[in-house]
C-alpha cells in the first residue's frame, strides 16, 4: 500500500520511513499484520490468529481519538508499526499503553529501537508521564530493548505476561516522587 498523499514521512539510514498512520492505511495495516509470523502476531498480540479482529484493526490504524499510530515504511510496504493509547490513571498521571511490532524479515535492524522512541516522543509532548507495556515473558527482544532503554523500569510478573512501567522525566508528583501512586523512578 502507498504512503497516502499529504502525508509526511520522516526518512532514516537504510531507506525506512517514519509517519503518522492514516485510516486509509487500514488495508495495508491488515496485510501487514497477516504477513507476520505466527510467532512474532503471538508475541505482539499474545495470538497467533490473523486477520486481527474489526475493533482491533479500526485501533491500530488510529481511529479511536486517544490513540497514536506510527507506521515506519520501506518503500510502499509497511515494516513496522507502533500504537500508544492513552488514558488517565490514578490521581490524573497521564499513562500510555504502548505496543509495537516490526516485520519479522526487518528485526534486528534497529526499526523497532526507532519507532519506539519517535513514539515515546510525541506521547510525552501529549504530557503522558506513565509508559505500560504488557510483554510476553518468552518476547526477550522486547524486554532487553525495555532494559535498555529504561534501566529503572518497573516490573510486574503474572498470568502469563510481564507489565513494565516506565516513568518519563518530570512525571513525579509533588513532593514524594510518585505518579498516581505508583513508585516508579524517572527513566
Amino acid at each position: 500500500m502507498a504512503v497516502p498523499e499529504g502525508t509526511a514521512a520522516a526518512h532514516s539510514p537504510g531507506g525506512v520511513g517514519y509517519r503518522a498512520a492514516a485510516v486509509t492505511d487500514c488495508e495495508a495495516i491488515s496485510a501487514f499484520v497477516a504477513g507476520l509470523s505466527p510467532r512474532t502476531r503471538l508475541l505482539r498480540f499474545f495470538t497467533p490468529a490473523s486477520p486481527p479482529a474489526s475493533a482491533v484493526l479500526r485501533a491500530m490504524c488510529g481511529a479511536g481519538s486517544a490513540t497514536d499510530v506510527l507506521v515506519a515504511t520501506h518503500g510502499t510496504r509497511i515494516v513496522a508499526h507502533a500504537m500508544a493509547a492513552d488514558s488517565v490513571g490514578p490521581g490524573g498521571c497521564r499513562v500510555a499503553d504502548i505496543g509495537l511490532v516490526v516485520a519479522d524479515d526487518w528485526q534486528s535492524r534497529g526499526v523497532g529501537s526507532e519507532i519506539l522512541g519517535r513514539l515515546v516522543a510525541r506521547a510525552a509532548a501529549r504530557g503522558v508521564r506513565i509508559l505500560a507495556m504488557d510483554v510476553l515473558p518468552e518476547n526477550a527482544r522486547m524486554l532487553a530493548m525495555i532494559s535498555r532503554r529504561w534501566p529503572g523500569a518497573a516490573y510486574e510478573f503474572g498470568w502469563g505476561s510481564v507489565s513494565a512501567r516506565v516513568r518519563l522525566p518530570g512525571a513525579a508528583a509533588a513532593g514524594n516522587g510518585e505518579c498516581g501512586g505508583t513508585a516508579l523512578r524517572a527513566a
